[in-house]
């Protein structure tokens, strides 16, 4: 028999926290400080890089109290969490000898059910309590079984997350009420900000979007997770091993740039020539493209797919992958190697 209060509570498993700030040491102490770029977990960095400011995420349900709670939220130093309200009631850890909130010389505490009025709270008013938007999704390119978790006090990023997100957000438009399992990213990015009593500056914020097509979100709000999750078979991108660039340009009336030309000379090259390098030299790092083309070979990517890695990674411009390869500095270059490596080592039997 099932257990009343027990046996009826779901809860979703968190793997980590993704930060937007961290602590530092100064004179007074230690003291937060806000960061351009998310704060991640050692297995998130291995995926996006230790300094991200877009991930990959999904949310797994469609309730927006369960991806997104928002909060009056009041903190001790002592006691973490001592009340929680919605702007009209609250639940207060107190100590029952006094009557007040739980302390440092609390030895026993209790729940009790208050008032919130936040226009009267002196916790408010000494910063203590504060709205607070936690916002749970799944980070499906990330190993693991569960989600991930990010709390904001921002006001800006709040309305950003709940313009898209809410039951009358901007992307349930499109999807018929749904956001659970669609492909979204979400980002951290600079918006300039008018705050009552304060002039014009520019914070970074939570935003959500997609790259795919509008067409495409709505295609896939009506399919199922496992729908969603297998990859998609791709007809517009020809196989290396038949289609040539040169052939298709000759097909077509047009005539490949000199970096296709030489990214293929290149690619046949390192598939027939007895060479050790056959390298891409950039700013103090040399890529060697034997080994480019064989992991190519072993992830079934084209080059189309490698020079949209490359570009969308790394902000670069080119029109062939070697192109773009000599665009990259020597970090991005190292970093670019560690991801092919990574991608190759998750492959089952390919190493």
């Amino acid at each position: 028999m099932p257990i009343e209060g027990v046996s009826d509570i779901r809860r979703y498993p968190r793997l980590g926290k993704i930060r937007l700030g961290m602590k530092k040491e100064g004179q007074k102490g230690t003291y937060p400080t806000a960061t351009n770029y998310f704060v991640c977990p050692e297995e998130v960095k291995k995926v996006y890089g230790d300094k991200p400011t877009e991930l990959d995420v999904m949310f797994p349900s469609e309730k927006l109290e369960l991806i997104a709670p928002q909060w009056y939220k009041c903190y001790s130093y002592t006691q973490g969490l001592i009340c929680k309200g919605d702007g009209k009631t609250c639940m207060r850890k107190i100590d029952p000898e006094t009557g007040d909130f739980a302390n440092k010389d609390t030895i026993q505490w209790e729940f009790a059910e208050g008032i919130c009025e936040p226009p009267h709270c002196p916790m408010i008013g000494n910063k203590q309590c504060r709205k607070m938007m936690s916002l749970i999704f799944l980070l499906p390119d990330v190993p693991g079984l569960g989600v991930y978790q990010l709390d904001t006090s921002s006001f800006y990023s709040t309305v950003n997350i709940n313009s898209q997100l809410a039951d009358d957000g901007f992307l349930r438009y499109f999807t018929n009420g749904r956001i659970s399992f669609i492909p979204l990213k979400l980002s951290v990015m600079p918006q300039e900000v008018n705050p009552p009593g304060a002039g014009r500056k520019t914070v970074h914020v939570l935003s959500i979007r997609a790259d795919v097509k509008l067409s495409e979100i709505i295609a896939l709000s009506g399919k199922t997770i496992a729908q969603v999750l297998l990859p998609t078979l791709k007809d517009d991108e020809p196989p290396d091993d038949l289609y040539p660039d040169e052939v298709l340009a000759e097909a077509e009336g047009t005539e490949p740039t000199q970096a296709e030309k030489d990214w293929e000379r290149l690619s046949r090259e390192a598939d027939t020539a007895d060479i050790d390098k056959t390298p891409v030299e950039g700013e103090s790092f040399v890529i060697d493209l034997t080994w480019l083309k064989d992991a190519q070979k072993r992830l079934k990517w084209g080059d189309e797919t490698m020079l949209t890695f490359i570009t969308s990674q790394y902000k670069v411009g080119g029109k062939a992958v070697a192109e773009a390869l000599n665009n990259l500095t020597k970090e991005q270059a190292e970093d670019f190697t560690r991801r092919i490596n990574e991608k190759l080592e998750k492959q089952p039997g390919l190493l």
